[in-house]
């Protein structure tokens, strides 16, 4: 490792220390929306946002959003019980993984966050008829959080926002660039402490190595929402009706993962076969030249090849049925 990258990794672990300590267990930042299609555990939607810069500066200043308890605005308050909120989402902010909230807490909600009472966040969306988001209502302690792909509590909020708030801490312009933020780092440790100081420091060390198992987590972390995001999506399009998608169903999961946009557009292409389009009857075992149109749609449907196919027939009672 060069002295450079060794001099910023310490200085970066030293701030994201200070900032962890700062934070006492509190998340300041909450994750509302993931980027991109929006999946559900529960099979609705899927959801889309047109723009998310456009969903953050509904806002406006001095406006709050409600951060309840297992949406108790939504199903306590209108029989009449309590609904207290434990925070208050007072900024948006459009990110490249979604949309977060910036939220003030209540003294009860610092000491439910402290406690790691809850893991996710559950917001309260306004939609189209065709699922397009027009915008974030409230949102909702939970633990059983329905989105896929949202970032837990307690876990990398603080590392997910580092970068701003060095750009904070710095007062570096929001749009600073990583070699800005490198440039003010090493002018403001240079200017309190020699760097070789910083280096060897016994609690530098440790902080480079804690920062090093936090990204390592992060990474995976990620590559576990890619996965979750695209394994929602593919078995969406298989629910659907999506011809010999079934089949191939891994190398689709990897080829989302790696790149959303190519598999979205391909499995588009692909043909679909409309739920209850089923054709039934028992099926004598065909010679080698008498696959007819229907016969060829269940082998695409299945994924085998022709011989297989009649092999299959062959075995006796079995139906023709595309599904």
């Amino acid at each position: 490792m060069t002295r450079k990258t060794s001099t910023l990794a310490a200085q970066t672990a030293l701030c994201a220390a200070v900032l962890i300590a700062d934070e006492a267990g509190v998340p300041e930042w909450v994750h509302l929306l993931p980027a991109g299609a929006i999946h559900t555990h529960d099979g609705r939607g899927p959801y889309r946002v047109a723009s998310m810069a456009v969903i953050a500066g509904a806002l406006r200043a001095g406006e709050k959003l409600p951060l309840d308890e297992c949406h108790s605005t939504d199903k306590a308050a209108p029989l009449g019980l309590p609904a207290p909120a434990r925070g208050w989402i007072v900024e948006l902010q459009a990110r490249a993984d979604g949309l977060w909230g910036r939220v003030e807490w209540t003294e009860e909600g610092q000491r439910l966050m402290a406690g790691k009472a809850y893991r996710g966040i559950s917001p309260v969306i306004m939609h189209s008829e065709d699922n397009r988001v027009l915008g974030v209502l409230r949102a909702s302690l939970t633990n059983t959080p329905n989105l896929v792909g949202l970032t837990a509590l307690h876990s990398e909020e603080t590392s997910m926002d580092w970068k701003a708030k060095l750009i904070e801490l710095l007062g570096l312009d929001g749009t600073a660039d990583d070699d800005a933020i490198e440039a003010a780092l090493s002018a403001k440790m240079t200017a309190t402490a020699p760097q070789s100081a910083v280096i060897e420091h016994p609690a530098f060390v440790a902080l480079q190595s804690e920062l090093t198992q936090t990204a390592q987590a992060l990474n995976q972390l990620q590559g576990e929402r890619k996965r979750d995001a695209a394994v929602a999506f593919i078995d969406a399009a298989i629910a659907e009706g999506r011809v010999g998608l079934k089949p191939v169903r891994d190398e689709y999961i990897g080829l989302h993962m790696q790149d959303p946009a190519t598999a979205q557009k391909l499995i588009a292409a692909m043909a679909k076969v409309e739920q209850g389009a089923v054709i039934t009857g028992e099926a004598p075992a065909p010679a080698a030249s008498d696959l007819d149109a229907t016969d060829r749609q269940v082998i695409a449907l299945m994924g085998i090849n022709e011989d297989e196919y009649r092999e299959s027939l062959k075995a006796g009672g079995q139906k023709k049925e595309a599904i």
